[in-house]
């Protein structure tokens, strides 16, 4: 499903643009999320987007909450439709990087220029700083990278190549 998100982001540049797959696999998404008639309720909507393979910072999952005008709730809490967050997923899409800034971004911990980061510093980093991900997201972003062989023989250092093939698969066409 991973795989399924990202390549959706890679080739969407409206709603209209987006194949079944990927929107269906963002419905499901919102689904896990949602609650009553199909709706979101927005405190869950930072959980949602990151279910769905975006990391919003902070200010743009803000300024997501205040772009949404949903109907309030009797406790004034706003909700967020599907289609609602089908327009957010696909805004989001301009946000996503190359995969040469992602590697640019990895090599940071590559202090020893190796092409491989140590696992414990980058879990440290993610989990740790900024809008850092919560210790579940971070072990999910570890099981992917294990489950595609992105890790040296010691299994305690992560290939900055291998992870970003894993994550951001290649644009159509190449």
């Amino acid at each position: 499903t991973v795989s399924v998100l990202y390549w959706g982001l890679w080739m969407a540049l409206s709603t209209q643009d987006i194949p079944q797959d990927v929107s269906d696999a963002w419905h499901d998404v919102f689904n896990a999320f949602a609650e009553a008639e199909d709706e979101l309720n927005v405190k869950d909507l930072g959980k949602c987007l990151r279910a769905a393979g975006q990391c919003p910072t902070s200010e743009q999952l803000q300024s997501m909450i205040e772009d949404v005008s949903g109907e309030h709730d009797a406790d004034g809490s706003t909700r967020v439709s599907w289609a609602q967050f089908e327009r957010l997923m696909v805004s989001c899409m301009n946000d996503l990087k190359t995969e040469e800034e992602l590697r640019e971004a990895l090599r940071t911990f590559d202090s020893e220029q190796t092409g491989y980061i140590p696992i414990s510093e980058l879990r440290y980093f993610m989990t740790s700083f900024g809008d850092n991900l919560e210790p579940e997201e971070m072990t999910e972003l570890i099981n992917e990278a294990q489950a595609g062989g992105c890790f040296d023989s010691a299994g305690v250092n992560l290939s900055i190549d291998e992870f970003v093939k894993r994550i951001m698969p290649p644009l159509p066409g190449q």
